[in-house]
């Protein structure tokens, strides 16, 4: 998903997308975030966040704000955060108007529609002692409060409000079933891959009375078993080795075999061998595509609820509207990339030259069809380019420059 940047277009909170949330993340790490916590619960809590009046600058102005550091901010938190939560019926909409979160092993804050007005009620120990102190805010936007709770529910099950399962549930039990057999598999090869040393002796021993002694048989190549009373058929006393034959370990791999093909199946490509076979490109590219038709569609359902929330912060920033149509928010969907052939790089030339593609288009382009580093940005692809340009040597006087016969 992030081979290519997300992609904010936002005249209003692209000033702030690198520094969007309280710990000055950049859009970019949030969203990461965000992915790797819906992939791995389908519950996940995103909003927006202000600075309390306690926190504002004494020289505070529309200007200096964003250097400052007072205005909204994202904020997420993962399932094991979200504690309780209730919905009402405001304006014919069933929306959340109860929330609970913590904050911390000794804070947590609750989120309420008071009379329509957004309240939060902070509740804090201090040293982790002792009652917890508690205080209430007011978010405001320009001196009036909010009629609605800036949070939204991140999950691929839009219709539920409560854990659904996620997309690697499955992945995830199954590697834990090949975590333990593969541990089963190497106590395995540990006790019995080496010989075990044994000596057979026809004699009993005994203790000084006369009573027979047990033996204990610590297993390993490192110690040796005696064995006292007659051999079995065709064993003769003396020292002898007994070969691990192997059946069980090669059950054991078989199994293992089957639980990796079973995460192949589910989506995993990690323990995956890939095949010895060449493929074409069209019939990889179809099969990949097949296998990433659940990523793409919560990819999709992410960079909704981003969006929706990344609005409700340019509007608390001073944009006109809550759905703010000129915030837009997008993350890639082409996983799976294919090289641009020579001949369509030549006709992305051709477009440049005609003026219908810009030079940073035209970079981006050629990025996402291979031909640069995926993590290379244009800002830096330009300024190596244009450092070059300076460092080339001058061009040396011809000989009629120089009158030189």
């Amino acid at each position: 998903m992030f081979q290519e940047d997300p992609v904010l277009v936002s005249p209003t909170v692209s000033v702030i997308k690198d520094s969007i949330t309280y710990d000055m993340e950049s859009i970019e790490l949030y969203s990461e975030k965000l992915i790797s916590e819906t992939l791995q619960t389908n519950y996940t809590m995103i909003g927006v966040d202000a600075p309390s009046e306690a926190d504002k600058p004494a020289n505070l102005n529309g200007a200096n704000a964003i250097d400052l550091g007072y205005h909204p901010f994202l904020v997420l938190y993962p399932f094991e955060a979200i504690l309780d939560h209730r919905v009402g019926r405001v304006g014919g909409k069933q929306v959340f108007n109860y929330m609970k979160l913590s904050d911390g092993e000794n804070a947590y804050r609750e989120l309420q529609l008071l009379n329509g007005i957004y309240t939060v009620t902070i509740y804090e120990r201090e040293d982790g002692k002792g009652e917890y102190k508690v205080r209430t805010v007011v978010p405001t936007r320009d001196g009036k409060p909010l009629d609605f709770i800036p949070f939204k529910l991140v999950t691929t099950k839009k219709k539920d409000r409560w854990p659904s399962k996620s997309l690697l549930d499955d992945v995830v039990n199954v590697n834990c079933n090949h975590y333990i057999l593969e541990g089963d598999h190497a106590s395995a090869l540990f006790n019995c891959a080496g010989p075990q040393k044994v000596v057979v002796n026809p004699a009993q021993r005994k203790d000084e009375e006369g009573n027979p002694i047990p033996n204990i048989y610590p297993a390993g190549s490192d110690h040796i078993w005696e064995i006292h009373g007659a051999g079995g058929e065709g064993q003769q006393a003396g020292v002898h080795f007994l070969e691990f034959s192997g059946t069980s370990v090669v059950a054991i791999r078989e199994q293992l075999k089957e639980l990796k093909s079973q995460m192949s199946a589910l989506g995993s490509r990690i323990l995956q061998d890939e095949k010895a076979a060449p493929e074409a490109a069209e019939a990889l590219a179809i099969r990949r595509t097949s296998e990433n038709a659940a990523i793409v569609t919560l990819t999709n359902s992410v960079a909704k609820d981003m969006e929706e929330v990344l609005r409700w912060l340019s509007w608390w920033m001073g944009a006109a509207s809550k759905n703010d149509p000129e915030t837009r928010f997008t993350l890639n969907v082409d996983l799976v990339p294919a090289k641009l052939t020579p001949q369509e790089v030549t006709e992305i030339r051709n477009l440049k030259a005609a003026g219908l593609y810009t030079e940073k288009e035209a970079f981006y382009a050629l990025r996402a069809g291979g031909w640069q580093d995926d993590t290379l940005k244009w800002e830096a692809h330009k300024a190596e380019i244009d450092a070059e340009v300076i460092d080339l040597p001058l061009a040396l006087p011809s000989t009629s420059d120089t009158g030189a016969e």
